[in-house]
């Protein structure tokens, strides 16, 4: 995700709202209720991008209302938050983002809003590795964040416990059945490298066995040099690659190029950034896309 434009939003944000903290003294601060305080009403809750919202509002269910900051079909890597956004944060009980390199914009914002009586969780925090923001494509990690966000939920929202205790276990018990899935059925496929459009799929191929090869970098806007194409197709060409993935949010014209260049088919296998409009209304969310991931691995990895 890009921050330099991002920050002078952000930066104009959090001047405003300073103004506004310090022409309304020190008593608005006194009367805010504590996290832990008892809420009328359904809590407002706050997310940067699709998989944070989709578990939490599966965790949350009717007892909330959550917001995505993302606009639907919006790549998350290139998307910056507008002054509007971010000052509606402050309006929420909760905040919940991932932690950089995926929305480093949030930092930025969360003492102000701490201040301000809202709770933060960066979800991501100590699961991130080699700046590598793409942890909710491993069903295993995409459990450990869902159970974050439930720890922030009942903090703010302990009245009704049970209720998210009951929609998290059955939200754990989904990642479970993805999870023996995805393992029962990769471990006996007869290929083990995959061409992506990103690399996107770092976790999800370390925890299967398999290995991903790239075609742009951690962001799909990090483009491949003229001779690192070069490589790839002598590189598909060399392992017999069969299918190259393209995305839904992003251009497949690198996927196509190197397609034809390697006489290989192509599919999508979905990174979950973001959902399309279809998707949204088809009714896809996080385990129907990964379901149709995992069958598009299986036939590219026959």
């Amino acid at each position: 995700m890009k921050f330099s434009r991002g920050y002078g939003s952000v930066g104009l944000v959090l001047l405003i709202l300073s103004l506004i903290f310090f022409t309304s003294g020190c008593q608005a601060a006194k009367d805010q209720p504590s996290p832990s305080s008892s809420v009328a009403g359904p809590i407002k809750i706050y997310t940067t991008f699709y998989p944070l919202y989709d578990f939490t509002k599966k965790i949350a269910g009717d007892r909330a209302i959550v917001e995505n900051l993302q606009p639907v079909g919006v790549e998350p890597h290139g998307y910056e938050p507008s002054p509007q956004q971010v000052a509606s944060i402050y309006t929420g009980k909760l905040f919940i983002f991932l932690g950089e390199p995926m929305d480093p914009w949030a930092k930025k914002i969360e003492g102000q809003l701490k201040a301000k009586g809202v709770m933060t969780l960066e979800a991501g925090k100590g699961l991130i590795e080699n700046n590598d923001p793409h942890i909710w494509l491993d069903p295993v990690l995409a459990g450990e964040i869902s159970r974050r966000i439930f720890e922030a939920v009942v903090t703010v929202d302990g009245d009704n416990k049970g209720y998210y205790e009951k929609n998290l276990h059955e939200l754990e018990q989904k990642f479970a059945v993805l999870d023996q899935q995805y393992r029962e059925t990769l471990a006996g496929v007869a290929r083990k490298d995959f061409v992506t459009s990103h690399a996107a799929f770092g976790y999800l191929a370390k925890r299967y066995g398999l290995k991903q090869i790239p075609i742009s970098g951690l962001s799909p806007q990090e483009e491949p040099s003229v001779q690192q194409m070069a490589e790839l197709i002598t590189l598909c060409r060399s392992k017999g690659v069969k299918y190259i993935f393209f995305e839904t949010l992003a251009s497949p014209k690198l996927s196509e190029t190197l397609a034809r260049e390697t006489g290989a088919g192509t599919l999508i296998l979905n990174p979950l950034g973001g959902l399309t409009p279809e998707e949204i209304k088809a009714g896809e969310d996080y385990f129907s896309i990964m379901a149709k991931n995992l069958a598009s691995l299986k036939k590219a990895l026959e």
